[in-house]
């Protein structure tokens, strides 16, 4: 009992000495504007354990950041990885593409054709006002070598020709404009017909496909290219794909309604062809 009493004892004085040391501390440092010895001391004894405080918690902290970058940097990887086997496998299809294609020119008594371009990349800087793009202008002239009549194409296909020229621009005329005009094929049929702009379809962004032969076959989802007659499209430049077959007025003959590969509205660049070899084997 009197163990407990003493240590009860002990306690009370304890706290005292503290609350007599806090108010000590507090009176000397609003006399003399330091810190005092008590605050002092404090500080001399938290100051290590702050630092090691800090520094444990920056070594989680970098772990974190770290696993967190990790993460990142994993999912970007497997990102680009499928990325790489998309690419790969429209690499093989064309190639299955191109096989298939040759295997029917065979079957038809058709010699494979080799086609050799020169071409100069440019860009669009402008497009005529109006509802729809039918003229672009772009950053190269002949200064750069760009003539009159020149074939324009993209990876996708055909946007036009050179109609203008300057040193330093050039003015094309899209597939959908009403002066637009060129010989074309069906690619599966190899039908022949013309590719040209229409004022009916040229707000749709479309083109019309005309002076089908009676004896045509071709139906909606056909694809449609450059035949390269008349000498200023290459051959076997894409043009579209075929939306929809319908009847002249005449009521006889029918003509298609093209849906152009390259949106000439957004199209920002380009490849101009300067020169180009069209031969068989």
């Amino acid at each position: 009992m009197r163990r407990r009493n003493r240590l009860g004892s002990r306690f009370f004085i304890g706290v005292a000495v503290v609350i007599v040391l806090c108010i000590l501390s507090a009176l000397y440092s609003g006399v003399t504007g330091n810190p005092s010895p008590v605050t002092t001391a404090v500080g001399i004894v938290a100051t290590p354990i702050q630092k090691l405080a800090t520094g444990v918690s920056g070594f989680f902290g970098k772990g974190l950041s770290y696993f967190t970058e990790f993460d990142a940097l994993k999912a970007e990887n497997e990102e680009l990885h499928r990325q790489i086997r998309e690419m790969e496998q429209t690499v093989r299809d064309a190639q299955l593409a191109i096989e298939e294609n040759n295997r029917l020119r065979a079957q038809a008594g058709q010699p494979e054709r080799a086609r050799e371009l020169t071409t100069l990349n440019a860009e669009v800087i402008a497009r005529n006002p109006g509802d729809w793009a039918t003229v672009l202008t772009l950053d190269k002239g002949s200064s750069h070598g760009v003539e009159v009549n020149d074939a324009v194409i993209t990876e996708d296909g055909l946007v036009g020709y050179v109609s203008a020229v300057a040193p330093n621009y050039s003015t094309i005329t899209t597939v959908v404009d009403i002066e637009m005009q060129c010989g074309a094929l069906i690619t599966r049929t190899r039908d022949s017909a013309i590719a040209e702009g229409s004022y009916d379809l040229m707000a749709e962004g479309s083109l019309r496909l005309s002076y089908l032969t009676e004896d045509a076959s071709i139906v909606i989802g056909d694809t449609v290219e450059t035949s390269g007659a008349g000498g200023v499209f290459p051959k076997g430049v894409m043009i579209g794909t075929v939306e929809s077959v319908l009847p002249e007025e005449n009521g006889i003959s029918y003509y298609a309604v093209l849906k152009p590969f390259v949106d000439v509205e957004t199209v920002t660049n380009v490849s101009v062809v300067t020169a180009f070899t069209d031969t068989t084997e």
